[in-house]
């Protein structure tokens, strides 16, 4: 157990995992690295052992633990590894993923059912598992690796889409359940391509990319807010950076002279309903109301 603060980082064992660790690891975090590689090879360099090792060479705190994201005794374990090695979680960030862009007809049920249980699933396994541990320490921030909601991302990758978005929805929705309860749910996805192993093996130009250090340094900030403004949100690294006041991104260029080109809209439809706050009784709990409790024990009311 440690005096520091602790992070849960799931999928950490290369590209943006293993530089949110190491970035948590540098700001007073120590860090759980969970990911289900647990040897480097030359086809998939990384493992939550080398990012250990880099940390621990940095003067930092880590622990690897071995995850397949798939299993939920996998994600029950690295909870509990946390609490016992660090007594808290302050942090838990779902950054594993499958990921197959191709259309509906082109993708199997096989690799569909591994994009959502990898995705969808697994994190919805981690919000089970750390959201009560949270919310008796009454403070916790989760934050997972998931795109906004809009009609252009859908297009020619509509079974990964399903996936991610459901990522989107959960956070959406859990954010309502543990509101003013001192726990926070948000999203993060990058403006411009992050480099990774894949990107490398896709041979992308330089000039089309982000070193992983803006979508670390992103977490780091959202992880660290005190407040809970950014329950429910889902943000852009970028954007979310320039509203802290972050001004020059020259630094995170993979090309030094290049800045390399937004993927993403620089607007995004508003999700909400003018009756928003309206609902209709489903439950038809004589009278009740529809009301049940939330995580903070206060009424929810049924809404359609």
């Amino acid at each position: 157990m440690t005096s520091l603060k602790s992070a849960l980082v799931l999928g950490a064992s290369r590209g943006i995992g293993r530089q949110i660790a190491i970035t948590l690891s540098r700001n007073g975090y120590s860090v759980i690295v969970a990911s289900k590689t647990v040897e480097s090879t030359d086809k998939l360099p990384g493992s939550i052992h080398s990012v250990v090792k880099e940390i621990e060479q940095d003067g930092g705190v880590a622990f690897p633990v071995q995850c397949d994201c798939r299993s939920e005794g996998d994600i029950q374990n690295a909870v509990r590894v946390a609490i016992e090695r660090f007594g808290r979680i302050d942090a838990a960030v779902y950054n594993a993923g499958a990921i197959l862009w191709k259309p509906v007809l082109q993708t199997s049920l096989k690799r569909f059912d591994l994009m959502i249980d990898v995705n969808v699933r697994g994190a919805y396994c981690l919000v089970q598992e750390a959201v009560p541990r949270m919310l008796e320490q009454k403070h916790g921030r989760l934050v997972l690796v998931a795109p906004p909601i809009y009609n252009r991302f859908f297009k020619g990758k509509t079974p990964y889409s399903v996936s991610k978005v459901g990522m989107t929805i959960l956070a959406k929705g859990l954010a309502h359940e543990i509101h003013a309860t001192g726990v926070s749910i948000s999203t993060l996805w990058p403006a411009t391509v992050i480099r990774a192993h894949v990107t490398d093996v896709m041979n992308v130009p330089a000039s089309h990319m982000r070193t992983p250090d803006i979508f670390a340094d992103a977490v780091c900030r959202i992880v660290d807010e005190p407040s809970d403004k950014l329950n429910g949100g889902v943000l852009i690294d970028e954007d979310y950076l320039r509203s802290e006041g972050v001004t020059s991104f020259t630094k995170y260029r993979c090309d030094p002279d290049v800045e390399p080109p937004r993927m993403m809209p620089e607007v995004f439809p508003d999700l909400s309903v003018r009756e928003e706050h309206v609902g209709m009784d489903l439950n038809n709990n004589n009278g009740s109301g529809g009301a049940s409790s939330g995580a903070d024990g206060t009424s929810r009311q049924s809404k359609l």
